[in-house]
């Protein structure tokens, strides 16, 4: 099910709108390109764990969603990738941010493979899953988004993968600019299914938004040289990479390449997200330009937001 909150779909202001998921339906593939592309120009962009699926942050109100909805009125960016969002908590912020014209999803992920739907930590949580938040004029389609199923179609044994919490990567395109934005979230406690769950996030990638500039924010539960992120980063960072991604934090700003020239430090290095350790990252493709990266604080999360400015 997805929960769609978004000036063109939601029937009123307060509106909670609910329709079945698209996920990998051949009737949803990501728009054509418009003939002509805006100009390039700065934006921000973000990803964030908003921890609805936290013992501790999971159980709190109003209080998380207004603080992100502050963040994002402050920096105003073109999008943020959430993990871990709540289907309440989704339509705070969209009461939150319609006034800045935003467009807010959020696609619950099922509890195992034939449901029910994951929740989260507090009562009528109304789902729990990933999310995007959407500058309107930017051009993102809420009519584009496709809920691609990674523990699903994890190339594991079903017995492996059926009992776990059904993760997936949410997307949306913006035809005009041929650009697409994604929010990802892998397992934390299988890595063989992790690394699959990520092959199978590369796989659509590369093949369901080919040619598409790529914006993916997302919490990957596992470190920056693992066997999980080897699916995201450009070959060029070596140590087992074969995506086709950078990632903004990267130690080595724009450079893709194995390591960095003085301390011979791995350029997949970043900034602690949860913790000391880097867990969460914000990818883009090659081309896009990052003008600077930063994981900030959060208070009402286990995780920090993870923000950047690049060239669109």
């Amino acid at each position: 099910m997805r929960l769609a909150l978004a000036g063109a779909i939601a029937l009123l202001a307060t509106a909670l709108v609910t329709t079945s998921a698209a996920a990998d339906s051949p009737n949803s593939s990501p728009a054509a390109p418009a003939a002509s592309a805006p100009a390039p120009a700065q934006y921000q962009i973000g990803t964030f764990n908003m921890a609805g699926g936290n013992a501790e942050h999971g159980t709190k109100g109003d209080e998380a969603p207004e603080a992100l909805a502050r963040s994002v009125r402050d920096r105003m960016p073109a999008v943020v990738a959430i993990q871990e969002g709540c289907g309440d908590w989704t339509l705070a912020l969209w009461n939150k941010l319609r006034e800045q014209q935003y467009d807010v999803l959020l696609n619950p992920v099922l509890q195992r493979a034939g449901g029910p739907n994951a929740e989260c930590y507090h009562p009528n949580s109304f789902g729990f899953g990933n999310g995007l938040i959407m500058r309107k004029d930017i051009g993102f389609d809420p009519n584009t988004y496709r809920a691609h199923e990674l523990t699903k179609n994890a190339a594991v044994d079903p017995a492996r993968k059926d009992h776990k919490e059904q993760r997936e990567m949410l997307c949306v395109t913006a035809p005009a600019r041929n650009l697409v934005a994604c929010s990802v979230h892998l397992t934390h406690d299988d890595r063989q299914l992790r690394i699959a769950e990520a092959a199978e996030a590369r796989r659509i990638l590369a093949v369901e938004y080919a040619g598409h500039t790529k914006l993916v924010g997302g919490d990957l539960n596992d470190d920056p040289l693992s066997a999980a992120a080897d699916q995201f980063y450009d070959s060029g960072y070596g140590f087992g990479a074969r995506g086709e991604l950078k990632e903004a934090d990267s130690i080595c700003g724009n450079k893709i390449t194995p390591v960095a020239n003085i301390y011979w430090t791995p350029c997949r290095l970043g900034e602690g997200t949860h913790g000391t350790g880097k867990i969460d990252y914000l990818f883009v493709s090659p081309r896009v330009h990052v003008r600077w990266a930063d994981a900030t604080s959060a208070n009402h999360s286990d995780h920090v937001p993870l923000w950047a400015e690049v060239t669109l």
